[in-house]
C-alpha cells in the first residue's frame, strides 16, 4: 500500500496482521481516539468482483449479531463502492494453528479452557441460528493468560438460508481452505446442522492433543473420501499421555453418521468438563520424559566412550587387554617313595697334581672405566690444555 492508502477513514493503518487471497487485517488507530483496533478490509482487486463483495457483507452482518466473551467483538463498518472494511477489538495474540507447532506442551496447559471456551462459543451461535461452518485452529486466538477467541464469519450460515444452500453447491467454496476440517455430510451435499460444527471442533480437538489433524494426503479429493470412508486413530495412538476419556470424546465427535455425536454443543461442553484430558498432568509428563531422555543420552555416550577406546585399540594395533588366565586344576601330591637301596662306597677321587710355584701368577685388579665429571657435559680434553676453549 501506498502512504495515501495507509489511512483509511481516520484510521492509520501500523502494522499488517494477516494477509488473505482476497482480504488483509491491520492493526489500526483512530486518530481522532487514539484507539487501538483491527480493520478487515477487502483488497482493491476483490472489490471489482461481486461474490467477494457478497460474502464480505454477509460476514459482517453475522459478526454484528454475535456478543460474547469469547467471539470477537464487533465495533464499525464501511461498505461502499470504494472501500469495504470492518473493525473489531484488537486481541494480540497468535492463533492456535502457530501456537500447536512452537509449542504444543503450552497447548496442553490450557487445553481445558481451551475446550470449554470453544464450545461456549459456538454453542452460543448455534442458539442465535448460525453454524460457523469453518472451525479450525487457524480462526482461534488465545492468549498466554488462557483467554480466547473466535474469529472469521465469512463462511457462517443458517442451514435454510440462501447463502448456506449457495456455499453447499459450490465446491470452490465449501472447501477452500477447510478440507482438513470438513465435516463427512457437508462433501455428501446433505442437510447442513450444527453437528457439522461439532465434527470440526473434534478434529481441532484431535489436532490440539496430538499435535496433528486425524487425517492427512497429498491429494485434496483423498482428503475428502477420507472423512468419509475412515476411522481415525485414537488420539493416544500418537501421544502415551491421552487419557481413553479423551479418546472417547474425541471420537465421539469424529462419528461419521450426525445420530452418532453429540446432540449440541452444550453436550460437548459438559462433558469436557468432566472427561480427563491426559494420565500425568502435562508439567508432571514432560519433567518424566526429559529426565528418561537425559539417560538415554548419557547411556548412548557411555556406549560411544567404549566403542571408541576398541576403535583406538585396534586401529593402533595395541592388543586387547589379556583376559585372566583360567585357575590351573590343583594335582594330588605324589605318596613318598620309598628310600633307594644305599650305594656302596666306591674309591676316594684322588687329588689334582700339584701346580708349580712358576705358574702361580697373582690376578691383576680391574682397572675402573672412566666416566666424565657428573656436574659438566662430556668434552674431549686437548693436549697442553685442561679446559676446551
Amino acid at each position: 500500500m501506498s502512504e495515501a492508502e495507509l489511512v483509511v477513514d481516520g484510521h492509520e493503518l501500523t502494522n499488517c496482521i494477516a494477509t488473505g487471497n482476497v482480504s488483509q487485517v491491520w492493526e489500526a488507530t483512530n486518530t481522532a481516539t487514539g484507539q487501538s483496533v483491527a480493520m478487515k478490509l477487502l483488497l482493491p482487486e476483490a472489490l471489482t468482483d461481486a461474490d467477494h463483495k457478497r460474502m464480505f457483507k454477509h460476514e459482517v452482518s453475522v459478526i454484528k449479531q454475535l456478543e460474547h466473551p469469547n467471539i470477537i467483538r464487533y465495533i464499525d463498518s464501511t461498505l461502499n463502492k470504494k472501500q469495504h472494511y470492518y473493525t473489531m477489538e484488537l486481541f494480540r495474540s497468535s492463533n492456535l494453528k502457530s501456537l500447536i507447532r512452537a509449542d504444543l506442551h503450552s497447548v496442553h496447559l490450557r487445553l481445558r479452557k481451551l475446550m470449554e471456551c470453544c464450545a461456549q462459543a459456538f454453542g452460543y451461535m448455534h442458539e442465535k441460528g448460525w453454524i460457523h461452518k469453518d472451525i479450525k485452529p487457524d480462526n482461534i486466538l488465545m492468549t498466554k493468560g488462557s483467554e480466547v477467541r473466535v474469529i472469521d464469519f465469512s463462511l457462517a450460515s443458517k442451514g435454510s438460508s440462501s447463502m448456506g444452500h449457495m456455499m453447499t453447491r459450490k465446491k470452490n467454496i465449501v472447501i477452500q481452505g477447510t478440507r482438513t476440517y470438513i465435516a463427512p455430510e457437508l462433501i455428501r451435499r446433505e442437510k447442513l446442522t450444527p453437528a457439522a460444527d461439532i465434527y470440526s471442533l473434534g478434529i481441532l480437538f484431535y489436532e490440539t492433543l496430538t499435535g496433528r489433524p486425524p487425517f492427512m494426503a497429498g491429494n485434496p479429493n483423498e482428503l475428502l473420501m477420507m472423512h468419509v470412508r475412515d476411522q481415525p486413530d485414537l488420539p493416544s495412538s500418537y501421544h502415551p499421555n491421552i487419557h481413553p476419556e479423551a479418546d472417547a470424546l474425541v471420537m465421539k465427535m469424529l462419528s461419521k453418521k450426525v445420530k452418532d455425536r453429540h446432540e449440541s454443543m452444550q453436550q460437548v461442553f459438559s462433558e469436557v468438563r468432566s472427561v480427563k484430558l491426559f494420565r500425568q498432568e502435562p508439567e508432571e509428563f514432560k519433567k518424566a520424559k526429559m529426565a528418561k531422555t537425559a539417560e538415554e543420552q548419557a547411556t548412548t555416550v557411555d556406549q560411544r566412550l567404549d566403542s571408541r577406546a576398541d576403535h583406538q585399540r585396534t586401529s593402533s594395533g595395541a592388543p586387547a587387554p589379556p583376559k585372566p588366565a583360567p585357575a590351573k586344576p590343583k594335582t594330588a601330591t605324589p605318596a613318598a617313595e620309598k628310600p633307594a637301596a644305599a650305594t656302596p662306597p666306591s674309591r676316594a677321587p684322588q687329588a689334582a697334581p700339584p701346580v708349580p710355584a712358576s705358574q702361580h701368577q697373582p690376578m691383576m685388579p680391574q682397572q675402573p672405566m672412566q666416566y666424565p665429571p657428573m656436574q659438566q657435559p662430556y668434552m674431549p680434553q686437548y693436549p697442553g690444555a685442561q679446559y676446551p676453549m
